[in-house]
């Protein structure tokens, strides 16, 4: 009988998912399946197009059923059962947008479309929480008609997230940073609120003597002595007071920024219907069914990604449990009984038994 082994590369179970989504063959395999399908994509996407006239929509559905089966199954990589959940998940999530390109065209999908971000926007507090989450800017519809929005929004983002670090690296301040370098938790603190605290303080502490020596340098007694007392008093607070807020000056910038960064998201966010609805009027019929189908083969590369996916992470697990399982050798396990065996023959033997 012939035995296997994990090849010398693996030395660690860590090592296995990375190497299978590494293989060749694996990567071979997975692009052979893609490929299949864009060829098939080629050839029934017309039948699609067509929808609108032909008004078929079962007809149609019994078509990518058979055909997607036909075509991908012999791939080998996935069996039946999974190339038909790819295409009927598919059709499933898509089956009101079909129903509705049927009895009418690409333009009115289109435009449904957008009157369902619309819909989404306008909505209430207690509407929204009502339904489920639903973000307007991750609708398939913006990510295809509107990349170039889609990262001015990253972008915007990205800066108010840096922006927020900035803020909360300033607030723990430079013995937290170095704690962290260090691997070291520190207590939660906030050197801003801290310094604003002083600052506070301090300016309390010299507005009577401020008035005290405002009142003193009108009287005509000899004051000299508590004048000079209250000016030293208030120009020692005052510088101090001067290098908190020089000290704050960095953080009131970086909440500016903040601030204002927010508000450039927040107006980006507000003309999505606005430029949806421009960039929807410049598209002519043609163009509205070229987007519906590219929409809707993304949707379908979508649902064969998390199927193969899913299958690659079977193929791991498996590879990992016989790992766990014979990990050690049957070679190793009879070298362990045999000294065990020794090591209790020795007891034995101390104690008289043998």
């Amino acid at each position: 009988m012939d035995y296997l082994d994990f090849i010398s590369a693996i030395s660690d179970r860590g090592q296995i998912k990375s190497f299978i989504k590494s293989d060749a063959g694996v990567k071979q395999q997975e692009s052979k399946l893609y490929s299949v399908f864009a060829a098939w994509w080629q050839i029934h996407a017309p039948s699609l197009s067509e929808l609108p006239k032909t008004k078929k929509v079962m007809e149609l559905r019994a078509e990518f059923l058979t055909s997607f089966v036909d075509s991908l199954l012999p791939v080998g990589l996935l069996d039946r059962f999974k190339v038909t959940g790819v295409v009927a998940s598919w059709w499933n999530e898509q089956r009101y947008e079909l129903r509705t390109l049927s009895e009418s065209d690409f333009g009115a999908l289109v435009n449904s479309w957008i009157d369902t971000i619309k819909d989404a926007l306008e909505q209430d507090e207690d509407e929204k929480k009502k339904q489920a989450k639903f973000d307007p800017l991750n609708h398939k519809l913006v990510g295809r008609l509107m990349p170039d929005y889609l990262q001015d929004i990253a972008e915007a983002e990205a800066k108010i997230a840096e922006l927020e670090q900035q803020k909360e690296a300033f607030e723990q301040g430079e013995e937290a940073e170095a704690d962290a370098e260090e691997g070291e938790e520190s207590e939660a603190v906030n050197i801003v609120k801290d310094l604003e605290t002083k600052l506070k303080y301090l300016k309390n502490s010299i507005k009577e003597p401020k008035k005290e020596l405002k009142i003193l340098k009108k009287s005509p007694l000899l004051t000299k002595d508590k004048i000079a007392e209250l000016e030293v008093f208030i120009q020692e607070n005052e510088a101090e007071i001067a290098e908190i807020e020089a000290q704050l000056e960095p953080y009131k910038e970086i909440a500016k920024q903040l601030r204002e960064a927010k508000a450039e998201l927040k107006i980006l966010k507000d003309e999505l219907v606005k430029r949806l609805e421009a960039a929807r009027a410049a598209l002519n019929d043609e163009d509205c069914r070229d987007l519906v189908l590219a929409i809707f083969k993304d949707g379908l590369i979508a649902e064969l990604e998390r199927y193969v996916t899913a299958h690659r992470q079977q193929v791991i697990t498996a590879v990992e449990n016989w790992w766990d399982k014979y990990q050690v050798t049957l070679q190793d396990i009879e070298t362990e009984r045999d000294a065990a065996a020794k090591k209790l023959n020795k007891f034995l033997q101390g104690l008289g038994y043998a």
